[in-house]
């Protein structure tokens, strides 16, 4: 039978944070701005399960008529969140989730072949977020995307003994 020494295995998982920010105020000086889009991504190891994707507001957009955020990755752009409002559905102090809390949006990435929750892959990948304001006038506005994922640093196969 294939083993894994306890100690070894007890510090394999640590998990890791990637946090991105989308201001107002990113690229416009802080002044108000008309429509637009914002956009930041960040790259998840190869080997790394991502665990949760979440998405905070911190101040609750302005714009004129919308703000809505999407994220996913370079193979489908709204994979883990589509089209969520940070104007009324992630506003100051609310958290989405892909866990399920407040809101959360579970998209197509999150979910292996077989609809397990978890989201791994052998090659590196670039986890990306845009949002998109609609109308004029947008001078406040703060959401940030909390990326957490896990590079297993053991494994152990499995042995295989024919009876």
């Amino acid at each position: 039978m294939a083993s894994l020494d306890r100690q070894t295995y007890k510090s394999s998982w640590n998990p890791n944070v990637i946090e991105m920010t989308i201001k107002s105020d990113n690229d416009s000086a802080g002044s108000a701005s008309n429509a637009g889009t914002y956009a930041v991504d960040c790259t998840v190891p190869a080997g790394a399960y991502i665990v949760d994707i979440q998405v905070v507001g911190i101040l609750t957009w302005n714009s004129d008529t919308n703000a809505f955020i999407v994220v996913g990755d370079s193979s489908d752009p709204n994979g883990y969140f589509e089209s969520v409002s940070c104007k009324t559905v992630i506003t100051t102090g609310v958290v989405a989730s892909l866990n399920g809390y407040n809101g959360g949006v579970a998209g197509a990435l999150y979910f292996d072949a077989s609809g397990a929750l978890g989201s791994y892959s052998s090659s590196a990948r670039k986890v990306t977020a845009s949002l998109v304001t609609t109308g004029t006038n947008t001078s406040a506005g703060e959401t940030r995307i909390l990326v957490i994922w896990a590079k297993p640093t053991d494994s152990v196969s499995s042995s295989y003994t024919a009876t």
